[in-house]
């Protein structure tokens, strides 16, 4: 299963509105909240800010807001890099509210925090680590520029607001942007890596639930087959009679040749209905107790093209670049289940020829069965493998051959693999793990 980035909202589409919305949301309380800040600085303390200035940047926050919240009505799609730059403009904003209220001096610098812990939770990894170095030059800068008073501004009156450059503040000051640098760090990096860890366990429970569905599933064609096989066994009984009398009575009498014929394909053909009714439970559930027997890799390959020329009368050729371990597993359900993957393969080319090729690893047995037909479209190829979907005209397949190969592939630690492209053929690699394979484990 392929594994994807993580973070707390996700990195497709549907999670990165939601991140869009809540950021909306959020910017909407801070507007409100430096306002009732700036209303409380005003009334309850000396200080005469400058309000112009200040209500003009608040005003750019709450215009930038309205404006992407009409995107987001309109129904724009919302890119992870539109995230990335409203919190960028968010924290040039800030840095401005700063250079005007206090500077350092303000003690509500911590607000970088804020951006910082939000955007590692909402942006990718590099995203954050930009905003990170955005929020730690916006806090310097705060020393190095001076105060609008110190320009000619006099912007400041009755208490002075006080400032003071890097070179001249405290050893506290210093020590504050100094620690507000390396705590921002620590948290861009913790939360990657907790980032990372819950991705790996969202893989994993995404894993054992793909799993679950497709034990359910497997349950169901097992009730199916039970079902089948106890509501058919009765008639086909019947007609097994019926068609052995009517054969003796034939032979007694003497009958024509062509009825007795008739009689000998009924009885063929009963047989042949209860040994798939058989078969659909063995694929279906636990391959009817079927014993696991010791043999050579190339002993099976052979008896499975034996097997299916016989049956088709379609060749097969085969190619191996493995050596010729000797597997520990059951042979009939390995034989059946890659006769499946044969059959599609002489369905999709009739007059073509199949080739089947086996590779071995390290650790990895794999059987790749590929033909030159006219291929899948990409929205097959993604439909393929579940349970009952077929291409296949009508009584002509019941759609199981390929989940039931992935299944069997998985039971034994490996995967089933897909390519295929219009006009191009496809190929199917069975992969399985060789110690599950070559020891003496069971399903």
């Amino acid at each position: 299963m392929s594994k994807r980035p993580f973070t707390i909202f996700g990195q497709d589409q549907q999670s990165t509105e939601i991140a869009f919305s809540w950021l909306l949301k959020l910017r909407w309380g801070a507007v409100l909240c430096e306002l009732v800040l700036i209303a409380a600085v005003t009334l309850f303390y000396d200080i005469e800010l400058p309000a112009p200035l200040i209500l003009i940047i608040i005003a750019f926050q709450g215009i930038s807001n309205f404006f992407f919240q009409f995107r987001k009505l309109r129904g724009h799609t919302v890119r992870p890099g539109l995230l990335a730059f409203i919190m960028a403009w968010d924290v040039l904003l800030l840095t401005l509210l700063l250079y005007f209220t206090g500077g350092p001096m303000n003690p509500f610098t911590f607000l970088y925090l804020v951006h910082v812990a939000l955007g590692a939770l909402i942006m990718a990894q590099v995203w954050a680590w930009g905003l990170t170095l955005l929020t730690v030059a916006g806090y310097a800068l705060l020393f190095f520029i001076p105060p609008p008073h110190a320009l000619g501004g006099g912007l400041t009156a009755g208490q002075s607001l006080p400032y003071c450059n890097f070179l001249g503040a405290d050893l506290h000051l210093q020590g504050m942007w100094v620690a507000y640098s390396v705590t921002t760090l620590f948290i861009v990096f913790f939360l990657g890596r907790l980032r990372a860890a819950l991705g790996e366990q969202q893989q994993t429970l995404l894993h054992l639930d793909e799993e679950k569905r497709r034990s359910e599933k497997m349950a169901s064609l097992a009730t199916l087959a039970a079902g089948a096989a106890h509501e058919f066994s009765t008639p086909l009984s019947t007609i097994a009679v019926a068609a052995a009398e009517m054969e003796d009575q034939l032979r007694e009498q003497n009958g024509p040749s062509e009825i007795l014929a008739d009689a000998s394909l009924i009885r063929a053909e009963v047989r042949k209905c209860r040994d798939i009714l058989r078969q659909l439970a063995a694929d279906a559930g636990e391959h009817l107790g079927e014993n696991y027997v010791e043999i050579p890799l190339l002993s099976l390959l052979d008896q499975l093209r034996y097997s299916f020329t016989a049956e088709t009368g379609h060749r097969v050729r085969l190619e191996t670049t493995a050596d010729d371990p000797v597997l520990f597993l059951p042979v009939q359900t390995w034989i059946k289940t890659l006769k499946g993957l044969l059959k599609n393969s002489a369905d999709a080319d009739p007059e073509g020829e199949i080739v089947c090729r086996a590779a071995r690893t390290d650790d990895r047995l794999q059987i790749t069965v590929s033909d030159r037909g006219c291929g899948m479209s990409p929205e097959i190829l993604k439909r393929a493998g579940e349970p009952f979907f077929t291409t296949k005209g009508l009584g002509k397949g019941l759609g199981l051959g390929l989940f039931l190969a992935r299944t069997l592939a998985e039971r034994f630690g490996g995967r089933l693999r897909l390519e295929s492209s219009p006009g191009s053929g496809t190929s199917v690699t069975f992969e399985t793990s060789i110690d599950k394979i070559t020891g003496l484990q069971e399903l």
